[in-house]
């Protein structure tokens, strides 16, 4: 048997596109954003403001490529959220250790991440097609990555209004995303047991 995400892959033909070499190489930030959060100092901030804006900038160019060049992929719709949540997570997970991130908050946005990351997956499964992003699921990905800037360079007051934004944003964007495809991630025993056994 093979998974939904293995034959959208196979059938995927911009797989090693430029595109998705971009997106894969945001990953290379990560680890120069991290270490300089942890040098703690006002050069390391700085520094580390500055990758995390190579990121974005790296973010947008895959998106531009993809439609520039119309090489639009399944594994890079898979892939982009992919790696902006894992981003997302270590970054606030590092800040939560230095720069005072409430715990709490990290925790909500990594549930919420999981929980998105997980029914995706059985969306594919189940209906071969990976589910594209809503606006209010960029605009709470992009709510993240305020919070994030505005606690590693400590704007005073701001980085709360912020992450209280966040917050509202985040059950929001996950109802949202729940609503749009219910359908398929609540699946009737009868039904499921039909899937299982075309499968």
């Amino acid at each position: 048997m093979k998974t939904g995400v293995a034959e959208l892959l196979k059938k995927d033909q911009h797989l090693f596109g430029l595109p998705n070499i971009i997106t894969l190489s945001r990953l290379l930030f990560l680890p120069f954003i991290i270490y300089f959060l942890t040098l703690g100092n006002t050069t390391g901030d700085k520094l580390a403001v500055l990758f995390m804006f190579l990121s974005c900038v790296s973010d947008y160019m895959d998106g531009y490529f993809a439609r520039k060049l119309d090489m639009k992929s399944s594994f890079g719709c898979m892939l982009d959220p992919f790696i902006d949540k894992i981003m997302v997570g270590s970054v606030m997970l590092v800040l939560a250790c230095q720069k005072g991130l409430p715990a709490w908050f990290v925790i909500i946005v990594i549930l919420r991440d999981l929980f998105i990351l997980t029914a995706s997956l059985y969306v594919i499964k189940r209906k071969r097609y990976v589910a594209q992003s809503n606006m209010l699921g960029k605009y709470t990905t992009g709510s993240f990555a305020i919070v994030i800037i505005l606690f590693t360079i400590n704007v005073p007051v701001v980085k709360y209004i912020a992450m209280w934004i966040a917050i509202i944003l985040a059950p929001l964007s996950l109802i949202k995303y729940f609503m749009s495809h219910k359908e398929t991630i609540i699946v009737k025993k009868s039904t499921r047991e039909k899937l299982d056994s075309a499968e």
